[in-house]
């Protein structure tokens, strides 16, 4: 084996690995505090493959993998795994796994665990594009894991941090994956108590966490509260002590409130207004700039985001690796936006539906405002909402005009994004729009297989260009992550994947 030093050291460019072990921490008292979350989303799995923003913050509570991001979102650092080398030819990656990790029902962590676990994923219908470099995993000994690649494949490790590549129990522990979800076992800071669909779940303190003294609190209970005003209400009255995602119009009276602290984290985050090319209007570039054009995006940030976010000019998020800040995107401009238009066959006018979640107010607002650019063209948009999880299913299918949506990063590299958002392989035809450029699936291919950084950040800075100059879609803005929390909450933080690590939190009697 070459030593990875030699082999990927122009990936360090890219972003940072850090090889080394944890400290530990020095053994504490028995876990003590229970935290109650308010959130406006119901949990619905803890299956990996089908997890969502619904479920994976609180999925990954209870599953881990061999790597995870690093807290600036830059990078990723070893967590199961304590090490890897890889061979010369750079398609052999030898991983050695801590020998100290349980799960949670006191079994240890074995390599059959977790080739189970890349396997599943890997076969997965859900996030399985993720692996798709993956040729075979073998585990020769119990702390020793083998995958090979079918080409060199930058990454990898990046990709292993990704939620959809947590470990679980070999075969489920010797259950069916219905009987193990239901109960699921993992090596987190945290194993399930109870789950009651539609109100809340409620996980309770590992005793077999393999860091010591951790985790501080003894209970997090996420509960279900579709209300804005009435999440605020709870946070205030003592009744929560985390309130997930709160408007941004309220994070004003948040921070003039006694006794509340609020955290502005920075995102690794996409606001889009998504085009399906399959309808004869909107399958002319021309149209789709158009659009794209009479977005304003400033007006947006100000009155969705009361400021706190950037208008977007990029299908990457700035803070995201290989993001590039002088794509020039496509920005507010009305008069580019007729000239656009009259270069269509639809000069005259045209009719466009724009599909919403009903009773989101950032969707209500932001419909609002492109509505009345888009009147100034001569474009009449009508405005549909349904329930969200009806809305999510009307994306999915296409049977929609445009819609609002977005994109959360769950790891440090574009491999995740691009490849479901824009090539085949993501098996969403784009990202439910249609849309197909060879010339941008031969550079998003060109960036995964080659670990030179240069190589990596051409290719990439290609895409952005070009999907912005085909507008796909509308890239709108750029929003931070908003959360709320009592002062009795210390060590509390998100980091730009939108993950946050409940083992370091603890809440004061």
């Amino acid at each position: 084996m070459a030593s990875r030093k030699k082999v990927l050291g122009a990936f360090f460019a890219a972003f940072t690995v850090a090889a080394t072990l944890l400290v530990p921490v020095s053994a504490n008292a028995a876990p003590t505090g229970d935290l109650i979350f308010v959130r406006n989303q119901d949990f619905a799995t803890f299956d990996p493959d089908l997890a969502q923003n619904d479920s994976l913050f609180i999925q990954q509570q209870v599953f881990e993998g061999l790597y995870r991001g690093m807290k600036d979102g830059k990078g990723v650092e070893p967590w199961l795994a304590k090490s890897y080398s890889t061979s010369a030819d750079g398609l052999t990656w030898t991983f050695k796994l801590r020998t100290d990790v349980k799960f949670s029902n006191g079994a240890p962590l074995t390599a059959g665990d977790v080739k189970f676990s890349l396997d599943r994923a890997t076969a997965g219908e859900g996030w399985g594009f993720i692996n798709t470099a993956i040729g075979s995993v073998e585990a020769p000994s119990a702390d020793t894991v083998v995958i090979k690649t079918k080409f060199k494949w930058a990454p990898l490790l990046a990709d292993l941090g990704c939620f959809s590549n947590s470990v679980l129990p070999k075969d489920f522990g010797g259950k069916t994956a219905a009987e193990f979800f239901k109960a699921p076992i993992g090596t987190g800071p945290f194993t399930l108590d109870h789950w009651t669909p539609g109100t809340e779940i409620k996980l309770v303190a590992n005793k077999n966490y393999w860091q010591p003294g951790k985790p501080y609190l003894n209970s997090v209970t996420w509960k279900y509260v579709a209300d804005d005003n009435t999440r605020e209400f709870m946070l205030k009255g003592g009744q929560a002590d985390i309130n997930e995602e709160p408007p941004a119009a309220n994070i004003k009276s948040l921070q003039a409130s006694p006794n509340i602290k609020v955290g502005i984290f920075p995102a690794a985050a996409s606001n889009y207004l998504a085009f399906n090319h399959k309808v004869p209007a909107l399958s002319d570039v021309h149209v789709r700039r158009a659009v794209s054009y009479a977005v304003d995006r400033a007006a947006i940030n100000q009155v969705v985001y009361s400021g706190l976010g950037t208008p977007s000019n990029s299908f990457l998020a700035p803070g995201v690796n290989f993001y590039d800040p002088k794509s020039p995107g496509v920005q507010f401009d009305l008069k580019k936006a007729a000239a656009e238009l009259a270069m269509s066959k639809y000069k005259k006018g045209l009719k466009l539906e724009l599909l919403i979640r009903g009773g989101n107010k950032a969707h209500e607002a932001t419909a609002s405002i492109l509505q009345a650019s888009l009147k100034k063209i001569g474009v009449t948009m009508t405005i549909k909402a349904q329930e969200p999880s009806v809305q999510r299913v009307t994306q999915k299918a296409m049977e929609y005009q445009m819609t609002l949506t977005g994109w959360t990063m769950d790891i440090v590299d574009p491999d995740q994004l691009f490849t479901f958002g824009l090539t085949p392989e993501g098996g969403t035809n784009a990202y439910f729009t249609n849309y197909n450029n060879e010339k941008v699936n031969a550079a998003v291919k060109k960036g995964q297989t080659n670990v030179d950084p240069k190589v990596r950040a051409a290719a990439y800075t290609f895409v952005q260009k070009q999907v912005a100059d085909d507008a796909f879609m509308a890239f709108t803005t750029n929003a931070p992550y908003l959360y709320a929390w009592t002062n009795k909450i210390t060590g509390f933080f998100v980091n730009p994947l939108y993950s946050y690590h409940m083992e370091d939190v603890k809440k004061a009697s």
